[in-house]
């Protein structure tokens, strides 16, 4: 009987043990850097907002109305690996992963 209590104890203490052990791993979050390109109609520029560099104005030729800016912007950011994330009438907001 006593045998018995022990090797029960035992079980029980080797699976507690084993699930604390092996635990579910924390998985890595992604991340990632933003930058928006907003189009605006007074200037006729596109204004780049990248990470690290302030304001960065642009004024493709030929490009008259804000559709065309921003499908301008849009080419050229994602020959870079830039993704629209979302789009408004005069803005669309790029993300980008970061490499660690």
């Amino acid at each position: 009987m006593n045998k018995l209590i022990i090797a029960a104890v035992l079980a029980i203490a080797a699976c507690f043990g084993t699930a604390l052990l092996l635990r579910a791993q924390d998985k890595p979050v992604a991340k990632y850097e933003y930058a928006i390109v907003k189009w605006e109609e007074d200037r006729s520029v596109l204004n780049y907002y990248l990470p690290g560099k302030k304001g960065e104005l642009i004024r493709p030729e030929g490009i008259v109305y804000e559709e065309q800016g921003l499908a301008y912007a849009s080419n050229q950011l994602a020959k870079d690996g830039w993704e629209p994330v979302n789009l408004n009438s005069s803005r669309v907001l790029f993300r980008r992963a970061v490499a660690r």
